[in-house]
């Protein structure tokens, strides 16, 4: 049975999705778009969480230089 096109939800979707526009090959509308904020929304988190540990590192610097 072949596999029912919906849009993605998952960051391994949207990177499926990125690679079929990579290739040339269609996607729906939907599909990007979904793609597109997925993608967006995992960049804001990885800066997120890179911002959250340089304050951490900057923090305990302190008590590891003692």
């Amino acid at each position: 049975m072949a596999r029912k096109s919906s849009t993605p939800t998952t960051i391994a979707d949207a990177l499926r999705c990125v690679k079929k526009v990579r290739q040339g090959k269609a996607c729906t509308v939907a599909e990007l778009k979904a793609s597109v904020m997925l993608l967006d929304d995992a960049r804001k988190t990885a800066l997120g969480t890179i911002r959250t540990l340089k304050d951490k590192i900057a923090f305990m610097m302190p008590f590891t230089n003692r």
